[in-house]
């Protein structure tokens, strides 16, 4: 019954994940002129896609409980590729030249590397290069967000600023930042947390059932946070790229 209970939550994922890159897909659309949003819309509906197909490998090798290290090995490898993913589309968000080649280049060499010592070491200790690449994206992210969120806080929205940029608009941005933070929140705990239980309890069930139900939750916050900054994208693209922001390397 646990085993026919997990199966189920992970096709359920994998579905609404589909379904959410699907959405965002068809919704970025309509912001083709916005290059950063349009990419970042691109980005993490690839980063849907990819945890909706590590989902339903689980759910259909079953090898949580007749492979546990390859069970391991895909889930650190689809969390490692979504925290790039994930890294790329929003702190892009906030900060429109972060994706430079040298940043592409040193996160795909480290996922790599890592995609390859997961599947062919298969051992625990391995999965220090996802935390250690994870945590490093997650600090560059709060950076960014702390950096951003100072210099938008002292851009003056009065009679003299630009009319895309009132008091309205920017309490609408700087509350859509908070959003984006507030997902990171819930990606680092839900990526960190899932990685952690599936290295301290490889052979059991029902960790991964709670962790699939609330990674749902997870997912849909960070799409509805997503599409809702359409709604000020105007707003939110000049003000990131007038602000006055200290590079991020």
């Amino acid at each position: 019954m646990e085993l026919e209970l997990y199966r189920t939550v992970l096709i359920l994922g994998g579905a609404v994940n589909f379904l959410i890159a699907l959405s965002l897909l068809h919704n970025n659309f309509y912001y083709q002129i916005y290059d950063v949003y349009h990419r970042s819309c691109w980005l993490a509906a690839l980063n849907y896609s990819i945890f909706g197909i590590g989902f339903l490998l689980h759910a259909w090798f079953g090898w949580r409980t007749s492979w546990p290290e390859a069970a391991s090995a895909l889930t650190v490898s689809y969390f490692h590729s979504g925290g790039v993913l994930f890294g790329w589309s929003h702190i892009s968000l906030m900060r429109p030249d972060y994706m430079t080649r040298k940043v592409v280049i040193r996160d795909l060499v480290i996922l790599a590397v890592g995609l390859v010592a997961y599947w062919t070491i298969m051992a625990d200790w391995v999965f220090v290069i996802f935390f250690v690449h994870a945590s490093y994206i997650a600090f560059t992210f709060y950076r960014t967000y702390f950096q951003v969120r100072r210099n938008l806080e002292r851009m003056p929205a009065d009679e003299k600023s630009p009319s895309w940029w009132t008091t309205e608009s920017k309490r609408t941005v700087l509350g859509f930042h908070h959003s984006f933070v507030i997902g990171c929140h819930l990606i680092v705990l839900f990526g960190l947390g899932s990685v952690a239980l599936t290295a301290a309890f490889p052979h059991d069930i029902w960790p991964y059932i709670l962790l699939m139900l609330a990674g749902i939750a997870v997912f849909c916050f960070i799409f509805y946070s997503l599409v809702e900054y359409g709604n000020v994208i105007d707003a939110g693209t000049n003000a990131t790229e007038d602000a006055s922001l200290v590079g991020v390397e």
